[in-house]
């Protein structure tokens, strides 16, 4: 039961469980008791079915509702994780869910298929590189801990179980499903060829580049009507497509606390601290923290000296239990500390040597247990030798190179036959322990009992009341007087308040450049009609933000008052580049060219075909390749590249020629490929999808 302690003294019992990736599904109490109006309206659609918006509410509720059980706090950024971790499940469950079962994977797995990935040797990820499942002896994950987790899950909280049945279940088909699409990915002998070829096929050439910002914008002028032929004539490639977003200004209002604000603080927690020393028992002190303090840790911790101010810390250091120091300021917190119980630690201190069993038949392992036998008898009989027994035969990486020492540990440390040894056993006794990992030979070389002191914290942040009320003020009356983008913009300025722009805010995101807990102002611009008045004051962290809506874009091909700014630049550097070629045309002779242009000749030795850049730090695919087709000891020009114009005099080109047996690596070009795959295949499958997230309706 110690794991299932430690996890809950940590606040983390969700993490722990799931990493992040709980999948809870609709109860139909849940359902009927979160204020519905009886409509199941769509907050999305995936692969042509609806996503439920009371379904998705219901999931996310399900998920905060068990971090706040376990004494996590759930501010405004958890709580957007929360949703985009739900959407994400029901992304997978309508793309590969639906995928695997096609192929063959089914919706189920055996008992001891879920055995094996909770407590097996096919770990889930989530617990296998989790440190509270790990041992500290070997660096390896610690079964037998898992399987005592998972079985007092099973037997006290049934619902807990069947939870973590939805949830694994699904990560493991997952898990089969892109496993069989990494192993159809494989790499053929005309591929190894090209990739050799790429590499190895090498040209040395001089040449004269016109890069396109060496001209000024002002001489190339782009009319209305050339913008949209060019505008017409890119529009649907596919590197212009967009997503749907809109475009806003801000105006932000800050407030930070006063003198005020700060002595309030400190009045609400003096008030708080005669009921603090009056509670009795760790129940009652553990109820008043959970009540009144923001950071809501419910458990007795151990003071680290040196956590508060000076004066503050010796209080505390010094305190009899049941004290309580403060309050006293903490940055911008107020905080009360009780000392809670001056516990006695007990710490062990030990050598080892570890024979390990783990992937080894029942055989072997006899024939490892027999090693370790005679390897005890010896450090028994002469313990000068322990040091080079653990040299020769330790298999542990953690302890090997210290002499097998590990220095003091506490009962909560190790695995429970580990920890038996360490301290059931009297200082300088040897004996032998066998845990998950295989066999120990343990030397106790120290036994102690430490002081520690174990505190309850109520902490509180100190409010910008007053503040925030002048705030709101000043954000109203400039909401009110400015209903335009010209005003709006022109008072901020005059005001010398900060005018923030945001060119792009997607359906998906709720994150605002500048802001912090931006909630409000998400929500306000993604439901803000176009010609819309500026926002009332919206909330943003300690401060009011007002917001003007600026731009609607829609979803595919662009219109081009969302892309005028960026197709104006590329126009622009099509009549650049036409100039240029039109004056760098017929011309061979690269230094009478150089000067003409008022560049210089460049050289180019022995450059790759898998090269992306020219000697000069331009990075110019289109050019590379172009330079390339060029035979030895002929000149080209001019090439029209992504930042320059160019014309080249082909030294030598030299080809790869046949490819030598083994020269290219399978297995890593192919490792490559497989690495890839996983998320291409998934990312496939979205598009497939016709994914419409529209969240941000809702949220």
């Amino acid at each position: 039961m110690a794991v299932i302690g430690k996890i809950r003294e940590r606040g983390k019992l969700l993490v722990i469980l799931v990493g992040g990736a709980l999948i809870l599904f609709v109860l139909d109490a849940l359902l009927s008791s979160r204020g519905s109006t009886g409509r199941n309206e769509a907050l999305g659609e995936i692969a042509g079915k609806e996503v439920s918006a009371q379904e998705f509410s219901a999931r996310v509720d399900q998920q905060v509702e068990l971090y706040r059980q376990n004494g996590t706090t759930v501010d405004n950024n958890l709580q957007e994780q929360i949703r985009n971790s739900v959407w994400n499940d029901i992304l997978r469950e309508n793309t590969l869910k639906v995928q695997a079962e096609e192929a063959g994977f089914g919706t189920s797995i055996s008992r001891d298929e879920f055995d094996d990935i909770r407590f097996g040797n096919n770990v889930l990820p989530d617990f296998k590189g989790n440190q509270n499942f790990t041992d500290p002896a070997t660096g390896q994950v610690n079964k037998e801990q898992l399987r005592k987790y998972f079985k007092y899950i099973q037997e006290n909280n049934p619902a807990l179980y069947d939870m973590q049945k939805r949830t694994f279940v699904p990560q493991r088909i997952y898990a089969k499903y892109n496993a069989l699409v990494k192993k159809s990915c494989f790499v053929n002998s005309a591929q190894l060829k090209d990739e050799w070829a790429a590499k190895n096929t090498k040209a040395t050439f001089n040449f004269v580049a016109k890069r396109y910002d060496s001209e000024p914008d002002s001489l190339y002028p782009v009319s209305d009507e050339e913008l949209r032929r060019y505008f017409d004539a890119h529009r649907s490639e596919r590197k212009w497509r967009q997503k749907a977003a809109r475009s806003f200004v801000y105006v932000r209002f800050p407030a930070s606390p006063t003198q005020g604000d700060i002595e309030e603080t400190r009045k609400e927690l003096a008030q708080i601290k005669p009921e603090l020393e009056a509670a009795k028992g760790a129940k009652a002190d553990s109820a008043l923290v959970m009540a009144y303090a923001d950071t809501k840790n419910p458990k007795a911790a151990a003071y680290t000296p040196g956590t508060a101010d000076q004066l503050n810390d010796s209080l505390i250091a010094h305190a009899d239990t049941g004290t309580v120091v403060g309050p006293f300021r903490d940055g911008g917190s107020w905080k009360l500390v009780k000392v809670a119980e001056l516990a006695d630690v007990p710490e062990a201190r030990v050598r080892h040597i570890l024979f390990s069993t783990q992937g080894k038949t029942p055989d072997e392992e006899k024939a490892v247990k027999d090693r370790a036998d005679s390897v005890l008898a010896v450090v028994k009989k002469d313990k000068s030798k322990f040091d080079a027994m653990v040299t020769k035969y330790s298999e542990d990486p953690g302890s090997k190179s210290n002499g097998g020492v590990y220095d003091w540990f506490d009962k909560a440390r190790m695995v429970p036959e580990f920890t038996k040894a360490s301290f059931d056993e009297k200082v300088g006794a040897t004996t032998i322990a066998k845990t998950s990992y295989g066999y120990h030979i343990v030397e106790v070389l120290g036994q102690r009992t430490r002081k520690e002191r174990r505190v309850l914290t109520v902490d509180r942040k100190v409010a910008p009341v007053q503040a925030m009320k002048d705030a709101w003020k000043a954000a109203n009356e400039f909401s009110l007087k400015n209903p335009d983008s010209a005003s709006f913009r022109k008072s901020a300025e005059e005001q010398g308040l900060p005018y923030t722009p945001v060119d792009e805010l997607r359906a998906d995101q709720r994150y605002v450049p500048g802001l912090q807990s931006a909630d409000e102002v998400v929500r306000w611009v993604d439901h803000a009609q176009k010609g819309t008045k500026p926002s009332e004051p919206l909330t943003s962290d300690e401060s009011y933000v007002v917001a003007l809506l600026t731009g609607i874009r829609e979803d595919g091909a662009p219109e081009l008052k969302d892309v005028r700014e960026a197709f104006t630049r590329e126009a622009r550097k099509e009549k650049k580049a036409e100039a240029l070629m039109a004056k760098m045309s017929g011309k061979t002779d690269l230094n009478a060219l150089a000067s003409e242009l008022g560049a210089t000749v460049q050289s180019a030795t022995d450059l790759p075909l898998t090269s992306s850049t020219l000697p000069g730090g331009y990075s110019d695919v289109p050019a590379v390749g172009q330079a390339f087709a060029i035979e030895s000891g002929k000149t080209a020009g001019p090439l029209k590249g992504d930042m320059a114009v160019y014309t080249v005099s082909m030294t030598t080109l030299t080809p790869a020629g046949d490819m030598p047996e083994n020269a290219e690596d399978r297995k890593a070009l192919q490792d490559r490929v497989r690495n890839r795959a996983e998320g291409q295949a998934f990312n496939a499958l979205k598009e497939a999808a016709d994914v419409k997230d529209e969240r941000s309706k809702f949220y």
